[in-house]
């Protein structure tokens, strides 16, 4: 009887230390998912914007030494470049040194209008040495890199004033799910009124949705009347 009494107090305890260990596992589980949460939710309140593995700066200005990084890159290529220069940094990324995305406007004038935009990829090594790594001239054109048949016309200056901010005001008014950033103003378009094709940073407008951006090419069809709306949206690739 006695030896039956602790076979039973035994298997009581075991059951007890077993149930335990069962509580402290789940809480331990249960503390690791809420950890991991905490720390998403961190990463999007302080996280930087992403579209793929490039970083997205909050400022697209180009600073004297962005303009550096582009000289030394063209350089060394006898004037290859040099017909362009960055007018907005849409991304960096960092490797074995620094990638840099650059949006560029042609500096060349003649009777046929400026060049056609590009977007060019710039590494900057661990030594400081700059090298231009390819250079996008689709994400607009045609394979020629000729304004895409229509009758529409480079920019002749990227700058976003004042009324394209109103047209791009107008144009996303009633827009949901996602803010515009106007980056640099591409080509235009005559029509019965006017199209315009703006590059645009495009954020989730829900905070802690997301924290990746992209790029796209909004196309606004403004009417005679003044009226404006998107007609078109277009992503933009960023990435090598």
């Amino acid at each position: 009887m006695k030896n039956l009494s602790i076979k039973i107090l035994t298997i009581g305890l075991t059951a007890t230390l077993f149930a335990g260990c069962l509580t402290a596992c789940k809480t331990n589980t249960n503390g690791a998912v809420n950890m991991a949460a905490e720390t998403k939710m961190e990463q999007n309140e302080a996280g930087e914007l992403k579209v793929g593995g490039w970083t997205v700066p909050s400022s697209h200005e180009i600073t004297e030494e962005h303009k550096k990084i582009y000289k030394n890159a063209c350089s060394k290529y006898d004037g290859t470049g040099s017909s362009h220069e960055p007018v907005a940094l849409l991304a960096t990324q960092v490797v074995n040194g620094t990638n840099y995305c650059f949006y560029c406007q042609s500096t060349v004038k003649s009777s046929s209008g400026p060049l056609s935009p590009v977007i060019e990829y710039i590494n900057v090594n661990a030594s400081g040495e700059a090298d231009f790594i390819k250079t996008d001239r689709e994400f607009f054109y045609d394979n020629k890199g000729e304004v895409v048949p229509g009758g529409w016309e480079n920019a002749k200056d990227p700058t976003i004033t004042e009324d394209l901010k109103k047209i791009m005001a107008k144009a996303t008014e009633t827009i949901t799910g996602e803010e515009y950033e106007p980056v640099a103003y591409i080509a235009s378009q005559v029509v019965s009124g006017k199209n315009h094709a703006i590059l645009c940073k495009a954020t989730p407008s829900t905070k802690g949705l997301s924290n990746e951006a992209k790029y796209v090419i909004l196309t606004i069809y403004e009417n005679l009347e003044g009226k404006c709306e998107i007609t078109k949206t277009t992503d933009v690739s960023i990435g090598i």
